[in-house]
């Protein structure tokens, strides 16, 4: 098993990342959010092997508890290693982690991918799970139960200008993570919206 990898970044792709150990060019697929140095700085990346009938795919993260995260999320029926990496793309380990702990399904189904059923499976299948994982720093918050409706008009509003589901839903996650459980929907759309005018993201 190839847990951990240092060496020197030869390219960035929009899949991943070309790292040299050795003479040897190793393809980690990364989040597609991250920054990267330049080509030929050193950098380490935790890795977890993900052997598939056609493929071998190794799968790379900064930090120690993204990859304890992507392991947790590997594990929920019906999001497999591209899945989970998307949902590490929109949101960082502890906002997830306080978000299964809130209960908060709307910050959830803001995550790609993510719909109303899915993220009550990943309610029931990571709630007890995530509270001994220590990912949380910091007490949790309660969901705001009025926040999938929030989040459903928001995302209906943006995608009526034009914009992607896809495009939003890791931008709007952020925004209601940062504006806390009792943001309106007009403070979110207004934060998403200014986020996607700069360009920003995460």
């Amino acid at each position: 098993m190839i847990g951990y990898l240092r060496g020197q970044l030869h390219q960035v792709m929009p899949e991943g990342i070309l790292l040299e150990t050795g003479g040897i060019g190793w393809l980690v697929r990364t989040a597609t959010n991250r920054s990267w140095p330049e080509p030929g700085a050193e950098v380490a990346v935790y890795t977890q092997l993900v052997v598939r009938e056609d493929a071998l795919e190794l799968y790379g993260f900064t930090r120690p508890e993204e990859l304890r995260l992507f392991t947790l999320l590997r594990g929920v029926n019906g999001i497999g290693p591209r899945g989970a990496l998307q949902i590490l793309g929109a949101a960082t380990p502890d906002q997830f982690a306080r978000a299964i702990a809130a209960g908060d399904t709307a910050f959830l189904t803001a995550l790609p991918g993510i719909g109303a059923k899915k993220a009550q499976r990943l309610l029931v299948e990571l709630k007890d799970t995530v509270r001994k994982s220590r990912l949380i720093n910091g007490p949790v918050a309660a969901a705001s139960p009025a926040g999938d409706k929030d989040n459903d008009e928001v995302l209906a509003a943006l995608e009526a200008l034009g914009y992607s589901r896809e495009e939003v839903a890791p931008v709007l996650a952020r925004a209601r993570q940062e504006l806390g459980s009792g943001a309106t929907t007009t403070a979110l759309l207004q934060a998403v919206l200014k986020t996607l005018g700069q360009g920003g993201g995460f």
